[in-house]
């Protein structure tokens, strides 16, 4: 007998989670996701081991895209379509199970930053042997274009990370840890959360899942990879811009917090 019901897993998901995630995880990747995750949490799969295993699931996907055949392409769209189902199962397990893992989030960047990287280059060699807009003296171009995508998303991600990390470490410097919230990215007014659900619809959990699935049948790789590319591009100009911005004020602040608290301990 299962040991977690069906409605052990539709029920550990709340409506707040539910609606900060994208309108196509809503409509139906999450709804899918019930019946994968009732499989692998009676089947003993833990939170963690599921997010390796989609990471695994977009490598593959993505090797598939390269092949110039539009079976293997097909397999490559449904794998990379799974992952996003995969994105969600661990996540419900973690739930289910009422876990507050310390490294879970690192399992599931390494598998959340697998589309950012393997998926874009490889719908840049998709659209190489794909297009019809592109003449064949500038195809290679669009591997050209794939990289810069490619860079410019993973590049971004790490430039809000290692804010982050100075971020708290002078917060535990300063004794302020305690006051950190996510206030911003729950005011729907705030620039963080306005970005958060750009970020979310447009980007992977958003409609470029239904789009890589358009793009396979309409011979469109090449469209998508330009999109994206800018769309990556502009973001990670202007994430660069606006954190560059936010630290160099908080280095002041910081050091005039420092000064305070070195004349108090004297």
């Amino acid at each position: 007998m299962a040991k977690y019901s069906m409605k052990d897993i539709t029920s550990s998901l709340t409506k707040k989670k539910n609606s900060r995630s994208s309108l196509w995880i809503q409509l139906w990747v999450r709804k899918f996701s019930f019946p994968i995750t009732y499989f692998f949490i009676n089947t003993g799969w833990s939170a963690n081991q599921v997010s390796v295993l989609s990471w695994i699931v977009i490598a593959i996907g993505a090797v598939c895209l390269c092949i110039n055949n539009f079976w293997w392409m097909l397999a490559g769209v449904i794998l990379t379509n799974f992952w996003l189902v995969l994105d969600c199962v661990d996540g419900n397990i973690a739930r289910v199970k009422k876990l507050n893992s310390f490294m879970g989030d690192y399992f599931d960047a390494v598998a959340g930053y697998g589309p950012f990287s393997f998926t874009t280059m490889a719908i840049g060699i998709a659209a190489y042997n794909t297009t019809t807009l592109v003449p064949e003296e500038y195809k290679h171009w669009l591997l050209v274009v794939a990289g810069v995508a490619a860079f410019s998303n993973l590049y971004m991600r790490l430039v809000h990370q290692k804010y982050l990390n100075c971020y708290f470490a002078a917060k535990k410097i300063l004794g302020e840890l305690e006051d950190i919230t996510l206030k911003d990215t729950e005011d729907k007014r705030s620039f963080a959360y306005i970005r958060e659900a750009i970020d979310k619809n447009l980007g992977v959990n958003g409609i470029f899942q239904p789009w890589i699935i358009i793009a396979l049948f309409t011979n469109t790789f090449d469209i998508m990879l330009c999109f994206y590319a800018l769309y990556y591009v502009v973001s990670f100009i202007a994430i660069c811009f606006l954190y560059c911005i936010r630290a160099s004020k908080f280095e002041v602040e910081a050091q005039e917090k420092r000064k305070l608290l070195n004349a108090k301990q004297l």
